[in-house]
Formats: C-alpha cells, structure tokens, sequence
C-alpha cells in the first residue's frame, strides 16, 4: 500500500501561506517566461511592468473565486483583470513552495523511511514496511485525517490519497475528500476508475489531442481500448499510460535519501577556552550545522553526544537525551547548556566533538489512556536545573534495591515515556497486574525515623532486649502488648554498608499500633530506639 500527499494548487496555496489575508479573495498566480524570473514578490499596479514582461507572463493558478469570474490558465494579466477587476495578481514565491514541499516531506519521513519527492504539491510514500493492522481501512482512514490536520496547521489544504500503487495513490489523492481510499482487486479499481476524468493522469499534450478525437476523455473509455493497438498507434509510452488508466502500473520510487553523518568536530588551533560563554557561543555554531543536515533529511535529534577535547589531551564525554526529538538549535543549545553550567573542566578546552542521533520527528510513543508531558524538552532542562543545584544522584526516580534493608532504594534517571517495567523498577511485569491488597494493616513508615527514650529489660525466653515502656517522643506509655523482636541484617561481609537490626511491633490501650526498631549499625555506639511507624 502506497500513500499519496497532495496539495492541489500547489503554488497558489504556497504563496497564500506568506498572505492569509487573501485565502477568500479572487487571486491569481502568474509564471514569467524563464529569462524574466526573479525573485517572487507581490505585484504592484500593471505599470510596474514593462510591456513586453505584462505580455509574456501567464496565469498558471487561480482561486476559485477567480475561477468563478472566468479567469482561465494561460491568460496574460491584462486579460485576467479584463474578465476580474478585484482581481489579486501575485508572482510564484519559489521559497514558499520548497517551504511547502519540505512540510511534505516532513509529513512523509514521519511514516515511513520510504518515500519520494514525485512532483511540487505531491510526495509518495511506501507503507508496505507498516504492520497489517496500520494497513486496515479505518487505520488509513484515521492516519489520513490526522497528516491532513497536521498540515492544516500550517495553513494548507492536503489531500491524501491510499492505494496499492504510487500512481493510482496519487490518483486517490486528487480524487479525495480529503482522504481517499482505492484498493480491491483489479476489476473492482477498474470499476471505481472507470468514470474519472483522463486528465487525473496527466497525459501528455499530444496524446490528449489525439484521444479527445477519438472520443475518449475518461480513464474507462481508455482502459476499454486495445493496450496493444494503443501502444502501436501512440507510441511506447502510451501503454504505460494504459496501464495507469487501469490501475496496473507499477513503478519503483525515486527515493529521498538524506545524508546520514550527523557528526562535527571542532578544533580551535592553538587556542582555548576556560569560560562557558565561548563555548557554548561555539557549540552553538556546530548545532546550527548538524540541525541544518537533519532538516535537509526532514529527521530530529533525539541525542546529543558532547565530547569536549582538553588542553592535556583528554576527553570529557556527556550523552544528552533529548526527550522530545527536535531540530531547534535553541532548544538543543538549552538542554546543553544546562548540563554544563555546573561543570568543571579542570583544564581549558581547545575543542568539541558533537553528534547527533537522528530520529523522525514526532516519533515518541502514545498509548490512549496514558498522559504525557505538555513540553518534554522544558521538563528535561528543569531537571537539568535541579541536578546541577542538588547533584546527579539526587534527582530522578526511587527504584528498589533487591535487599531486605527497609527503604533501601536507588535513584534513576527520570523518563516520563517509560513505564516502571522498562526504567528497569521492576524485573517481573506480571506483578503490574492487579491483584488482591495484601492482608493486614498498611505501615506507614516515618521517614526519617523518629529516636526514642525507651526502657527495656532482657527477655527470660530469648536474653534480647524487651520494649517496657516509651518516656519520650511523639508517643509514651507502657504497650499493652509486644510483638516480636524480628531479627534482621545484611551486607555482613562489607566493613561500610552491613547492617543489623531487631524490630517489635507496639500496641497501646487506645488500640494504636506502632512499630519501633533497635539499630546497632552504629559505629560502635550504643544501640538506638527509633519509631519506624505507624499501623493503619
């Protein structure tokens, strides 16, 4: 299956793109002969031209409002107002219109790694790469509505067109309202075929003088004709247009292919620099580069690789996640500068290495009932912000160490895309399943725990320490009944972090029950009481 991007009037609505103002006016876009073109402006009254220029210059587009006053193609301005007085002339903007193929290709290079730059106002792509289930006919039907919202946007006005070859893609496209499907099998797009107008595959001048002789102005009428006598008759190149006709041409596309090094490396010869102005003054001239060979691709960066090359000859790498791929050096050059307004080389900096890893754009997961972040980049650079203010280690997300130890956690990088399963918070993905509530009461935990002044007496049956009664902290009295001790301890075998600890649980009249803990990781001091939390 093939998908076909369609701008009809191309360059009129590329240079309606730079004058909304004139999207419901009478407007007609005129094409000099090649020797007169310059630069595409607006025109001004008649009399800035010369004669023979006014002559020579043809409408190429028109709006439909112009339609509607008689303007036609090939008309010279002075014609064209004759039939329209309010009648807007404007020049091709040759800018505008490769602004408006690169948001086509954009669009494409976000479906698939195929595709192809067919004519102005119109890009293939080959879905053929997609799994069955994106090739459905609502899954089109929706993918269609959402490329036509997206460029609709940047005030244009798409058709897209699906179907199971470029050329009849591009024939759905033109047909579209404003997605369009064709697919079955041959004598079923014969049959849907058969009544559009020949012109949809543009047949060349002479062959279209020839077949309106004949009768034929249908792609039905056409395909109803012998392949082989047209072909005799016409030339070679009318049974390929035959086959466009019924559906069966088949071609291989001219791909896009972008350059794929995304790498710069910058030396100062001779020079340094020991200050993060220049630098990033510097980084900011390389980012340029690399942003503008992924546009030239229509591909985002999803990774920055920095490598700052030291006067000693050594290397400080740093890999910078961008979480919403982009090509913007300013936000690039943000997310960079954030990580190094903290950093201290230690030596001056005699130049850089950066590479770019390249994505599509827009290329992050979505899953229905899930939310994400209104602006990922901003939400990384705030995060970038406390890590310079708080240290590395201290921000991001707890994870669980696999030890007993009570809150014993680490810190990971904070990635709001993944999930816990694939920030690597837990190893099992079926415990993510609902399931019953474990019984009994919750703890909730005091954190940091709170030290007690508690009296104790050795236990006759196991000679371990006995909570008697609490004297002071945020609860006293004597328990009306004890719970344990629960021996725990870990890490033996290391000087620095083992630990041992024995652990009761506390019920009071008022049927309160806390939990209290005796540690004796303490260096060699004595044990301390300490109240872990509360039940309930």
């Amino acid at each position: 299956m093939f998908a076909a991007l369609s701008l009809p009037d191309f360059f009129l609505q590329a240079r309606l793109r730079t004058r909304p103002a004139l999207h419901w006016e009478a407007v007609g876009i005129l094409e000099l002969p090649p020797e007169s073109r310059r630069k595409s402006r607006a025109i001004a009254p008649a009399s800035v031209f010369d004669r023979d220029r006014e002559r020579l210059s043809r409408v190429v587009e028109m709006s439909p409002s112009a339609a509607d006053a008689r303007v036609e193609r090939g008309m010279t301005a002075a014609q064209a107002r004759a039939r329209c007085a309010h009648l807007h002339l404007l020049l091709r903007d040759e800018a505008a219109e490769t602004e408006a193929q690169d948001l086509l290709l954009e669009c494409a290079a976000g479906l698939a790694a195929d595709f192809e730059s067919t004519a102005p106002g119109l890009v293939t792509v080959d879905l053929r790469t997609l799994p069955p289930a994106a090739l459905a006919t609502p899954a089109l039907e929706k993918l269609g509505a959402a490329l036509v919202a997206r460029l609709s946007d940047h005030e244009l006005r798409p058709r897209v067109g699906f179907a199971p070859n470029p050329d009849l893609a591009a024939v759905a496209a033109r047909v579209a309202d404003p997605v369009g499907i064709l697919r079955g099998d041959a004598d079923r797009l014969r049959e849907r075929l058969a009544p559009l107008p020949l012109d949809l595959i543009d047949p060349p001048p002479d062959y279209r003088g020839i077949l309106t002789l004949w009768g034929v102005g249908t792609l039905g009428e056409f395909a109803a004709l012998p392949r082989d006598e047209v072909a005799e008759r016409l030339g070679p190149d009318a049974g390929e247009l035959w086959d466009r006709a019924a559906g069966r041409h088949r071609r291989l596309l001219r791909l896009v292919r972008p350059p794929a090094d995304f790498s710069l490396t910058h030396e100062l010869d001779g020079h340094t620099v020991d200050t993060l102005e220049p630098l990033l003054f510097l980084l900011r001239g390389g980012l340029e580069t690399l942003t503008t060979r992924l546009a030239a691709a229509y591909l985002a960066a999803s990774e920055i690789h920095l490598a700052l090359l030291l006067a000693d000859g050594g290397v400080h790498s740093q890999i910078l996640r961008v979480p919403d791929s982009s090509r913007d050096p300013d936000l690039l050059l943000g997310i960079v500068h954030t990580r190094l307004e903290q950093f201290v080389a230690g030596r001056p900096i005699r130049g850089y290495r950066l590479e770019l890893t390249a994505a599509r754009p827009g290329e992050q997961p979505f899953h229905l009932f899930e939310s994400t972040l209104r602006d990922p980049n901003r939400f990384a650079e705030t995060l970038g912000h406390l890590e310079s203010l708080l240290g590395s280690g201290n921000v991001g997300s707890p994870a669980p160490l696999d030890t007993h130890r009570p809150d014993a956690f680490q810190t990971r990088p904070f990635d709001p895309v993944s999930g816990p399963t694939q920030q690597g918070m837990v190893d099992d993905p079926t415990l993510l399943s609902p399931s019953a509530p474990p019984p009994g009461l919750p703890l909730r935990r005091f954190r940091p725990p709170i030290t007690l002044d508690l009296a104790a007496r050795p236990d006759p049956a196991t000679g371990l320490p006995r909570p008697v009664e609490i004297l002071a902290g945020p609860v006293t009295g004597r328990p009306r009944a004890v719970a344990g001790p629960w021996k725990l301890s870990g890490d033996w075998w290391e000087r620095e972090t083992r630990w041992d600890r024995l652990e009761w649980d506390l019920q009071f009249d008022d049927g309160s029950i806390y939990r209290v803990s005796r540690h004796a990781d303490t260096g060699g001091a004595e044990p301390a009481w300490v109240l872990e939390g509360v039940y309930g």
